[in-house]
């Protein structure tokens, strides 16, 4: 485990291997993709929960699959060696035929909002074929995280843009303030995400089978402080 320094407000970012889960007791809003049908732009409501809004291509937005030089599927674990996909949203199973691949967002040279009905103290994603051009911003004064920072950041990531296992990343973003929005964008193609829920408590990281190694064998876990101090 390493820890580093980033100058905002007091918000925690994790990186891992391994897919985060929720505390017992949480109260989580994931964000529902399935059952939209790609590529679809327009905006995604769910009353009492959440409120997604696109500024984006035509042909970015809520998608499937993958379109070479638009998106790629994030990787979600490796099996074998060969990249393992959701086949829905957070905490969904896994697959290895990307045919079976569930719906993502994708940015495009764009910018993509989802605004949460009810403040969130935290919010886990899977953050595809990371770029350094990528960034997240929460309302909440932390800043912004980008994806030059979380390449620095992951243990086993292997290059800008990889859109194989070692180039998608799990990242969970602690608030001690709330937020209600998260704006992912991207000047270039592109900004792949999906798995993403919020929370009201901190999500946790814990060692699972190798079957769902995200990055190689081992653990790899940063926590990084948001502020001028160190959180163990």
């Amino acid at each position: 485990m390493s820890a580093g320094l980033c100058a905002a407000r007091a918000d925690t970012v994790q990186t891992s291997l391994y897919s985060p889960v929720t505390l017992s007791g949480s109260t989580i809003v994931p964000i529902s993709l399935q059952g939209l049908t790609p590529v679809d732009n327009t905006t995604v409501t769910a009353p009492g929960l959440y409120t997604i809004t696109f500024s984006v291509a035509p042909n970015q937005g809520v998608v499937q699959g993958a379109s070479g030089g638009n998106y790629a599927i994030p990787v979600a674990g490796a099996s074998g060696g060969q990249p393992e996909y959701l086949t829905g949203d957070y905490g969904s199973a896994l697959t290895l035929n990307s045919a079976d691949s569930g719906n993502y967002l994708s940015t495009g040279a764009g910018t993509i909002t989802i605004t949460f009905d009810s403040p969130q103290n935290s919010i886990a994603l899977l953050w595809g074929s990371v770029d350094t051009t990528n960034s997240l911003t929460l309302n909440d004064g932390s800043g912004t995280i980008t994806g030059t920072t979380l390449q620095g950041l992951t243990p086993g990531f292997t290059s800008n843009g990889a859109q194989g296992p070692g180039g998608s990343i799990y990242v969970v973003i602690g608030s001690t303030l709330g937020f209600t929005t998260a704006t992912f964008s991207s000047p270039t193609p592109s900004f792949e995400f999906g798995g993403i829920v919020g929370s009201d408590e901190p999500f946790e990281i814990v060692p699972e089978p190798s079957s769902v190694l995200l990055l190689g064998s081992g653990l790899g876990l940063v926590i990084v402080a948001v502020r001028r101090r160190r959180i163990a």
